[in-house]
């Protein structure tokens, strides 16, 4: 069955459009859909998205659960209630994703997703040609390239992704992983184990990074549970920089003034850090799923 193409967009008055296309065109993105899928779906070991898992080669993420409020399943199984595109560069810079869908033999509507941004945007800016029959043409209206891969598919409430940052582009996904607030942040600080600084200071070195892991080292109470005299001993072990300051006689851990030191310290408390059990070497991981 040939494949609609849509748009999701930041317009809340048309979230959802669909792109009138030639029956040829439909056609060969229809086949050029499914190699997308039939690649998409190669996984073969899922997890389940915890912030904390970057999947490797033939592993994939997934949530489950995901309300489709946008409405992509509806507009897959009626695309003729659907409004068409507005062929403008203004319209065209609002569209977050483009996707298709199909209703599966399960009975289900699997939607697949690609994230999209202005870089993927044909203007009509300037002077677009194209190669054609050994010269090269002008393109007259507005267009778009459709990207070489899925972001995400979509079916019974199961998001599946690689990437969280690409997916998150499309979909509000806060809930799932949460990035410290300014609030957060400066509850970090006043934990009895950390320094005393300049909150203002340090919310300034704070980039998205930074904010993820605080959230997670929160989300883990391991500042709450772990003394700190063992933070040093694995610090140690490892060769990692751990300073501590004397704050009214006691010690508390020093709060680098920087961002690349506080990044290492964060990495260290969310326990990024783990030895290999056969050779003893130290190696820096991108899980904490637990064996």
């Amino acid at each position: 069955m040939p494949l609609s193409l849509f748009a999701l967009t930041n317009d809340p008055a048309r979230r959802i459009v669909k792109f009138e296309l030639s029956n040829p065109v439909q056609s060969e993105l229809t086949d050029y859909i499914q190699d997308q899928e039939q690649n998409f779906d190669e996984a073969t070991e899922e997890f389940e998205f915890d912030g904390n898992y970057k999947p490797d080669a033939g592993e994939v993420l997934y949530i489950n659960n995901y309300d489709d409020i946008d409405g992509l399943e509806q507009a897959v199984e009626n695309p003729l209630g659907v409004e068409p595109v507005d062929p403008t560069e203004d319209f065209f810079l609002d569209i977050k994703a483009l996707f298709t869908g199909y209703r599966t033999p399960h009975g289900n509507i699997k939607i697949l997703l690609q994230n999209f941004d202005r870089r993927k945007i044909i203007s009509t800016n300037g002077l677009s040609i194209f190669h054609a029959g050994n010269v090269y043409k002008k393109i007259d209206g507005i267009g778009l390239t459709v990207d070489h891969k899925l972001t995400a598919t979509l079916e019974a409430g199961k998001l599946k992704f690689y990437s969280f940052h690409a997916t998150r582009q499309m979909f509000d996904l806060s809930e799932y992983y949460k990035e410290a607030t300014d609030t957060d942040v400066v509850d970090f600080l006043q934990v009895d184990l950390m320094q005393t600084v300049n909150p203002d200071n340090f919310i300034a070195l704070a980039d998205s990074w930074v904010r993820r892991k605080i959230s997670l080292v929160q989300q883990s109470g391991i500042l709450q549970n772990v003394p700190l005299h063992e933070m040093k001993a694995v610090a140690i072990d490892f060769g990692i920089p751990f300073s501590t300051v004397d704050e009214n006689g006691t010690d508390v851990i020093c709060v680098p003034d920087n961002k690349s030191d506080l990044k290492k310290l964060l990495r260290f408390l969310d326990e990024d850090y783990y030895k290999s059990p056969l050779s003893k070497t130290h190696f820096v991981t991108n899980s904490k799923r637990v064996v």
